[in-house]
């Protein structure tokens, strides 16, 4: 999916139900609007409130309540019909791809006891931004001259942080990226970001591990798309390489993404983990799900590379 309708979708997962005057109260900081009427479908609008990106009011965070599971399949076109077009309009997330809570499960990595979320969740409130929604202007881009994907995702991102001190709130979840974050451990990481000056890309993108034949292992990022950058793949031996390294080069490769006027291009060459030189490849297709474009590192250490990480 790419961004449209929405333009960034942060979900807090919920043990018990809440009210949306329970949710206003809550963002009382941001000055939410009145409470708003679902919609008729389910998949588009709970009961809801609006809240400005800015003082002009050019955007909208739409902060609105489901009260049944996260659909991790995202439905079918024969038997979930509503599902499959909600999930197609970005209504979940405008870079959400089914399975996304199965994944993010089992990469919790940070905070361990996301593997053992199970079905305790009962509903969800959806944080998500939008330009075009309620406005009368069908000329309106859905992207707005000037757009600053960065600083979108860090007020999405705080409007959903402040939604995980409601007492039924489970822990926050960036289907985008794939990442479970209880309040503990979210806190963390805005004040380690806070203190390195360095953005809290560990709460929009995850980076995985995946073992692969022959000791071989691949390590990635998902969700970088929501600033509009490119994820990014390491493939190697595992017994070469200090996974810590790798998970560090792959973050400074999205800071480069994100700061550089230079774009990296395919065949280019870094230093990277193990102080071995990494070739950077542009790929049509990702190793592991969600399928995206993006970046593969290699090192250039005379291993046969395995079938499944080669570049062709």
């Amino acid at each position: 999916m790419a961004k449209g309708l929405f333009t960034q979708g942060i979900m807090v997962l919920l043990r018990q139900p809440v009210s949306i005057q329970e949710v206003a109260d809550c963002l009382s900081d941001f000055f939410p609007s009145d409470p708003i009427e679902p919609s008729e479908d389910w998949t588009f609008l709970g009961p809801a409130v609006l809240l400005n990106m800015d003082e002009d009011g050019g955007g909208k965070v739409v902060v609105d309540i489901v009260d049944q599971p996260w659909p991790d399949t995202m439905g079918d076109p024969d038997t979930a019909p509503e599902l499959f077009a909600g999930w197609g309009l970005g209504s979940f997330g405008p870079h959400t791809y089914p399975g996304c809570l199965d994944r993010a499960r089992e990469q919790s990595w940070v905070w361990e006891e996301g593997r053992n979320l199970g079905d305790s969740p009962i509903g969800f409130v959806r944080v998500r931004s939008s330009y075009v929604l309620g406005e009368d202007d069908d000329d309106l881009p859905v992207i707005p001259e000037g757009y600053e994907a960065f600083d979108e995702l860090a007020l999405v991102t705080e409007v959903a942080a402040a939604l995980t001190e409601l007492p039924q709130a489970i822990c926050y979840f960036n289907p985008n990226g794939e990442v479970l974050r209880d309040l503990k451990t979210l806190n963390e990481s805005f004040e380690l970001a806070e203190e390195g000056d360095f953005p809290p890309l560990d709460l929009w993108s995850n980076v995985r591990l995946f073992k692969l034949e022959n000791d071989w292992t691949v390590m990635d990022t998902v969700g970088n798309s929501q600033l509009d950058l490119l994820d990014v793949e390491a493939c190697f031996h595992a017994e070469s390489y200090e996974f810590a390294e790798v998970e560090h080069f792959l973050r400074l490769v999205t800071c480069y993404l994100e700061e550089s006027e230079e774009p990296i291009e395919s065949g280019d060459s870094m230093e990277g983990p193990g102080d071995v030189i990494w070739k950077v490849f542009l790929c049509d297709d990702a190793i592991v799900s969600p399928p995206r474009q993006v970046l593969r590192c290699l090192p250039q250490d005379d291993r046969d590379v395995p079938p499944e990480c080669a570049v062709v």
